[in-house]
């Protein structure tokens, strides 16, 4: 960067404003175009693609001011800051500069153009601090006053804090910069690059200053009636998003009217990991909403119920009655079909009222802005009447009425968007505009009027009105009727066959034509802050109006999927049974021709004596995956009220939905696809309660065999008899087939196998599976025939030799049981003894390699329990080298 000598004074300025700017861009406005200097510019340039110039040694490139919205909107997806430093000061026409400061900051989280944000979607800010042993956590959406908070143990972080984030999904997040080398919250923060981080010093999480400023905000005496006192952790995170919120948008935000304080008992707990295995919003593949749930749920028709649509996929409730009444209004559409065709007639109409409310009361909104308003309340006014013997919408109209009117008899129907353009008001609001408009419009109406009335006091018939170049509007008077010119009448002009005059009157009315254009434009600026400014009283309202538009909505989407897709309404109740008759994955069936999708059922409980733990077998490609997910997805709809893709179902409420399925790993964090594994394992077992429903899938795998499988029976175990959740548990360790529980049950994949083809039915039946296929899956997968018709004979040698061993055990078990039949420690040591022997492994093949497939190969539903014993303590002594 030069040295500040050798800068221009314009050069200088810039340097002062971006000096109190440092971490943004800093778009400075030099004439049509906004410019940026030294690295800002450097760094836009490569990140929007354009022209790097240079402004004598400085590097420079600009955008132009009426197209500059287009360029921040794609700024603030990159996470970056921009700060407006507009002319503030008049442009000498001797030239000197120009002064110059930042008017507005536009940060992801603060956003409040349409240009800047994304429909139906909540653009949030969040914050979050610790103290006195507790972490507060607040995020609020300034586009449509949604304020939230919650908090926690600090000692939670890492299992609250990334579950948090899911939640609301901020675009920016302010922390504190005592938390800038927490490593909990530093690998979370990594794991969500697209959020925007700020970090501040801490004093701005002062929980005294931040409870004045809510209390000023909310024009409360206290937060009490917001469940919160001086010493709540959500304070101060809270307060500070106001302060935030007001120095970046430089301006108050009086549609913040409240903040709701929710707890985890209010809604199902979904962890990170769970939510992102259950593709519930963005899906694994790419990032998008394509094949989510989401997707084939949503079919709402407006802004407002898309985010809400959103909201209760992420935070299904625990609250029966609640559950119980969306339940109940989604069913009344589903049996009133042509009510429901209505319904999606009338709110297609209705745009965003949330955020254009949000404008007003921000006094950012046009006059089409408030059109779009009046359009979306008559389309509502619609709905409302049709839902008039239902209880799905009850807020009084009146209002909305009101607001309705009072647009419509005061703004123009195709208003401009400028202030400063004209036609804004409509004709018949003012007397006075109507005046200006009339003397700009019917001007030469009025001369004649004019003209009429000084004919009738002078008696002159053949006066004319010109408008001239030099003396403006005269009137002309022949020469003969000079006698005839009264008074009042002012002498411009003596010309050869006529005198040219004026009259006060007459000039009045040439200034009035003049200043016509200004005063239209003032005068309808005035009126439209006006009627801005009424409508802003009505804030309140409109957002209430808001969220029951949203709310019937989600109601009709969900109604709409229920009778596409052939869903229906579940039982949800106190009870502990999960009791799901020919469910269906949603997301897969929508993908699949119909009557493709297989269905299946499943039927455990945590009740006392209960089966509550499904262990599955199978193989790959049967459908184990997806039958797990399916049955997770179907009790977090039926939870968020909508119907379900089974035939029937009884759900208890679950409080946690946990899904551990698939292997991914960390190398960032240095962590393997096995610790990330029993990290989320730990979680589960740790967090799930006999409320819980718990999905996992191939626990032990990422390990050598012995510690998966030790660690895959045990966490069995555990969940069997410590948690008792419900729990479907798919696993390829064919041994957990052997434990003996009372609350287990054994399910599988059913497989086909006809003249050497293998064919999966992929439809779940009791039992276990009995081979596991790989070799068949892996010729799916386009593995050479080579490699194939290889791996069949490898197969074939391990079986044979398998099958060797078993006779020769089965054999000397018989024989040992015969002669100590009569003393059972003289059995115990005959059976060590056989187990004992050794049995030689094909050079081609370790111990291990044997064994496993001995393992596969067990005919377990046929072996004795002596028999089985015999292999286990043979197979120990083997593995550990005795």
């Amino acid at each position: 960067m030069a040295e500040p000598q050798k800068l221009t004074p314009l050069m200088e300025q810039y340097l002062s404003i971006k000096k109190q700017h440092p971490d943004e861009v800093l778009f400075f406005r030099l004439g049509d175009f906004y410019e940026m200097f030294f690295e800002d510019a450097v760094m836009v340039s490569r990140l929007l693609n354009l022209t790097l110039t240079h402004r004598a040694d400085s590097p420079m490139c600009g955008v132009p001011y009426h197209a500059s919205k287009v360029y921040i909107a794609r700024l603030l997806r990159f996470g970056k800051k921009i700060a407006i430093a507009e002319q503030v000061g008049e442009v000498s026409p001797q030239g000197g500069l120009t002064e110059r400061k930042v008017v507005e900051i536009i940060t992801p989280g603060t956003a409040v153009e349409a240009e800047y944000l994304e429909q139906g979607v909540n653009n949030f800010l969040g914050a979050l601090s610790i103290s006195h042993g507790k972490a507060g956590f607040a995020f609020i959406d300034v586009t449509t006053s949604e304020f939230k908070a919650t908090s926690w143990n600090a000692s939670l972080m890492h299992e609250f804090f990334s579950k948090e984030l899911g939640r609301c999904n901020p675009k920016e997040l302010l922390l504190p910069l005592s938390l800038k080398e927490n490593n909990v919250i530093k690998d979370t923060l990594e794991q969500n690059p697209s959020i925007s981080v700020s970090y501040y010093p801490d004093w701005h999480f002062n929980s005294e200053s931040a409870y004045k400023k809510l209390n000023e905000q909310f024009k409360t005496a206290n937060l009490n009636s917001f469940g919160l006192n001086e010493q709540s952790p959500e304070i101060a995170p809270a307060g500070f998003l106001l302060e935030y919120l007001e120095k970046t948008t430089n301006t108050c935000v009086p549609h913040v009217k409240g903040i709701s304080v929710y707890h985890d008992s209010e809604y199902v707990i979904i962890d990170e990991s769970s939510r992102r295995n259950l593709e519930i919003i963005y899906n694994l593949r790419d990032g998008t909403t394509q094949y989510t749930l989401l997707d084939c749920m949503n079919y709402t028709l407006t802004a407002m119920g898309n985010r809400l649509i959103r909201s209760w996929l992420l935070s299904p409730l625990c609250d029966l009655e609640k559950i119980s009444k969306r339940h109940n209004h989604v069913e009344i559409l589903v049996n009133d079909n042509d009510l429901l065709k209505e319904l999606r007639e009338f709110l297609s109409p209705v745009l965003d009222i949330q955020r254009l409310a949000g404008r007003i009361a921000m006094e950012k909104a046009h006059a089409k802005d408030l059109q779009a308003l009046r359009v979306s309340i008559q389309s509502w006014l619609k709905v409302r009447e049709r839902l008039a013997s239902y209880d799905l919408a009850k807020l009084p109209l009146d209002d909305a009425k009101f607001i309705a009117d009072l647009i419509f008899k005061s703004i123009h129907e195709d208003p401009a968007t400028s202030l400063t353009e004209g036609r804004i008001i409509k004709r018949g609001w003012s007397n006075e505009l109507d005046h200006f408009y009339d003397v700009q419009s019917n001007f030469n109406q009025i001369l004649d009027e004019y003209l009429e009335e000084e004919k009738a006091k002078t008696g002159i018939q053949n006066l004319k009105i010109k408008n001239t170049s030099s003396s403006g509007y005269v009137i002309e008077v022949t020469k003969g009727k000079l006698g005839n010119v009264p008074g009042h009448f002012i002498m411009r002009r003596s010309l050869m066959n006529a005198d040219r005059f004026t009259t006060e009157r007459l000039q009045e009315l040439e200034q009035e034509l003049n200043n016509a254009s200004s005063k239209i434009v003032e005068t309808e600026k005035a009126l439209f802050l006006e009627v801005r400014a009424k409508l802003s009283e009505y804030i309140p309202y409109l957002m209430e109006l808001s969220s029951e538009i949203a709310y019937v909505d989600v109601i009709e989407s969900f109604a709409h999927a229920a009778i596409l897709n052939r869903w229906t309404k579940p039982v949800v109740n106190n009870s502990l049974n999960f009791n799901i008759v020919d469910g269906r994955h949603p997301v897969v069936e929508k993908h699949l021709s119909e009557g493709q999708f297989v269905p299946n059922s499943i039927n455990i409980s945590a009740e006392d004596n209960s089966v509550s733990f499904g262990l599955i077998t199978g193989p790959n490609m049967a459908g184990k995956s997806t039958y797990l997910r399916q049955n997770a997805l179907i009790a977090l709809m039926a939870q968020t009220g909508s119907f379900i893709p089974a035939k029937s179902a009884e759900i208890g409420f679950v409080d946690k939905i946990f899904c551990r399925v698939g292997a991914s790993d960390n190398l960032a964090r240095g962590e393997s696809t096995f610790l990330v594994e029993m990290t989320e394992t730990a979680l589960i077992l740790k967090s799930s309660t006999n409320r819980s429903l718990v999905i996992m899938d191939e626990v032990g795998r990422g390990t050598s065999t012995e510690d998966g499988l030790s660690i895959a029976w045990a966490v069995s175990e555990y969940l069997l008899d410590t948690i008792k959740s419900r729990t479907l548990f798919a696993t390829h360790y064919h041994e957990l087939t052997r434990i003996n529980h009372e609350r287990l049950i054994l399910l599988c994949m059913d497989v086909k196998e006809t003249c050497g083809d293998i064919i999966f039915l992929r439809k779940i039946k009791e039992g276990a599976a009995e081979n596991s296929y790989g070799i068949h899956v892996a010729q799916l997968a386009g593995i050479p025939e080579t490699v194939i018709e290889r791996s069949k004979t490898i197969l074939e040698q391990i079986q044979n030799k398998a099958k060797d061993n078993m006779s020769v055990i089965e054999h000397q078990v018989v024989e040992t049981a015969k002669e100590t039949a009569s003393s059972k420690k003289e059995k115990s040591t005959s059976l060590d003894e056989i187990s004992s022997k050794e049995f030689k492994s094909p050079s081609l093949f370790s111990d291990e390699e044997i064994i496993l497939d001995e393992i596969l190969s067990c005919d377990v539903d046929n072996i004795t329990p002596m028999n089985a014993m015999s292999l286990i303590s043979r197979w120990k002594k083997s593995l550990s080298g005795r």
